[in-house]
């Protein structure tokens, strides 16, 4: 199948099937997972998942936003993990609301992301209702989250508590707040460790990335490079500030975007082969 056809298929596919899916979820996705056990397979920006899960729906301390997309699935230690830290929120009357994981099988995605390709990535809104407040699991959706200028406490605190696992490989959040957090002196600062794993990149004025490491048994997941020395809040987060980072924080047209998704979808490693079947 050459890849304009490729891609009309997976379009049309998106847009016309369903599947039965936990109850709390609408699938936009094209495929269920696959049954095998479950891998991830290449890198977070180019690759795949094996065998992903998804939540059961009933998680305290959890919620879960556009979930019209179909990226509710990952490799079960993120789901493990976000149910674990879930429950510790909910412990202090909080929910945590997530945003994308990776689509059913992992992959390239036509709009929104360059990674969560291997069920080992997941946006989490800085938005944390109380659990009293009467948001559901099922009717969440992401025009009700808004871009924020300061980073309270309960934001620390999200960002402290993910910052300071150790499964944790690293978290993108917007430059502003990186800066924010490098000057913070309070009871809240992030120790040096933990401000390591904060790496400043666009957007993210709404939520943090979080990614977590390759699992163990995952032979074909690709680690990242090790984070660079130091803590992320010298000379190399001043070019955040610069005309030419300003300049390069342009949003691509569909177009672009279409041949960036099939350059990715021809590159994608064998062992994701199984990505490309619409069965």
């Amino acid at each position: 199948m050459n890849s304009k056809l490729l891609f009309f298929v997976l379009v049309f596919t998106v847009f016309s099937c369903s599947h039965q899916l936990p109850d709390f979820a609408s699938s936009l996705s094209s495929r269920l997972p696959t049954k095998s056990q479950s891998f991830a397979h290449g890198e977070y920006s180019l690759g795949c998942i094996d065998g992903a899960v998804t939540f059961r729906g009933d998680e305290k301390g959890l919620l879960i936003a556009h979930k019209n997309r179909g990226r509710y699935w990952g490799h079960p230690s993120l789901i493990k993990f976000l149910t674990d830290a879930g429950s510790v929120f909910y412990k202090n009357k909080k929910n945590i609301i997530l945003g994308d994981l990776s689509q059913s099988r992992g992959g390239p995605m036509l709009t929104g992301h360059n990674s969560h390709q291997n069920g080992l990535d997941v946006d989490i809104w800085f938005k944390m209702p109380n659990v009293e407040e009467a948001i559901h699991f099922q009717t969440l959706e992401t025009e009700e989250m808004q871009s924020i200028k300061n980073l309270d406490d309960d934001q620390k605190n999200l960002i402290k508590y993910f910052a300071s696992q150790d499964l944790v490989e690293r978290i993108f959040i917007n430059p502003s707040f990186k800066k924010k957090l490098c000057e913070d002196q309070g009871v809240l600062k992030l120790s040096f460790q933990e401000q390591r794993k904060m790496r400043a990149w666009w957007g993210h004025d709404d939520h943090i990335h979080v990614r977590i490491k390759c699992p163990s048994d995952s032979l074909h997941c690709v680690s990242q490079k090790p984070i660079p020395d130091g803590d992320g809040c010298g000379e190399d987060l001043n070019w955040w500030f610069s005309k030419e980072a300003m300049l390069a924080d342009k949003e691509s047209s569909f177009e672009e975007m279409k041949e960036i998704y099939l350059d990715k979808v021809n590159k994608l490693p064998s062992y994701c082969d199984f990505y490309k079947s619409l069965n």
